[in-house]
């Protein structure tokens, strides 16, 4: 089978004074020229680099499909987990394949009568998109994402929001009340998502009251899994949640770097790697 990058160098290839561009080198153009100068215009580029503004968009569409730039209006910027949330609806998009991956092995450990967390990560989504087409029997599903209740309401699952305080940015609900209610459960299953994770520092994210969220969900569940594309990896962010040993395994894609599977291998760490 041709893999898809290949049929895309093939596809997207242009002429340029003669030569032949692929379109895997005017990408790589693209990333460079936003490394300098931090952001640039459809427009900009387009005359950079001498092609179409059409041409430029597709190259945007899929640059921000695996993860590598986030597109603006009119333009694009960087992604930096470290330090700036995205807006949850652009992280959906972001590493989808390898979400979507990560969230069918992540569906497998659910099972008959649990009381599911999901929190406000993107990945999880995909695991709601799989619940809501795969039933499963008894399954109670807790979240503090108003786009992924929102996405399970027609289900046939008993749906859980929990309240508190709305992070416009995120679709996140946070706050003590939250937090209070978390405490007073005993859940069976949770999976939560992640901006940055560290051997030093273990797991983390932007927001502080995110992180306080988390960590009442980690001490409420019996299983907890780690969520994360291998984006993540080796990246910092503000507050850390959890360290290795407060959860149960972590679920990732095959890109993850290879010092981090030799850390988890010497640490004992269970890993699915999908």
């Amino acid at each position: 089978m041709i893999k898809i990058n290949n049929v895309l160098k093939l596809k997207y290839k242009i002429k340029r004074k003669g030569d032949i561009m692929f379109a895997e080198e005017r990408r790589n153009k693209i990333i460079s020229l936003i490394k300098n100068k931090g952001k640039v215009s459809v427009n900009e580029l387009s005359k950079n680099l001498g092609v179409s503004v059409v041409t430029i968009r597709k190259d945007l569409s899929y640059l921000e499909e695996i993860g590598k730039i986030v597109r603006t209006h009119g333009g694009a910027i960087l992604p930096n987990h470290a330090k700036v949330e995205w807006n949850f609806l652009n992280k959906i998009r972001q590493m989808s394949i390898e979400k979507k991956e990560i969230a069918k092995k992540a569906y497998l450990y659910i099972q008959e009568d649990d009381t599911v967390v999901l929190d406000s990560s993107s990945t999880n989504y995909y695991i709601a998109e799989l619940l809501k087409e795969k039933h499963i029997n008894g399954v109670t599903i807790i979240t503090n994402n108003i786009y992924i209740a929102e996405k399970l309401m027609d289900s046939h699952y008993e749906i859980i929001l929990l309240g508190g305080t709305i992070r416009s940015n995120s679709f996140s609900i946070v706050g003590p009340w939250s937090i209070k209610f978390l405490k007073e459960l005993n859940l069976d299953i949770a999976f939560l998502g992640t901006t940055g994770i560290s051997k030093e520092k273990g797991f983390m994210v932007a927001n502080f009251l995110e992180a306080e969220l988390k960590k009442a969900i980690i001490e409420s569940s019996e299983r907890k899994f780690i969520v994360a594309d291998s984006s993540k990896f080796s990246k910092k962010s503000f507050v850390s949640f959890a360290n290795f040993n407060d959860i149960t395994g972590i679920i990732v894609d095959k890109k993850i770097p290879s010092d981090f599977l030799k850390f988890f291998e010497k640490n004992k760490i269970k890993i699915d790697c999908v």
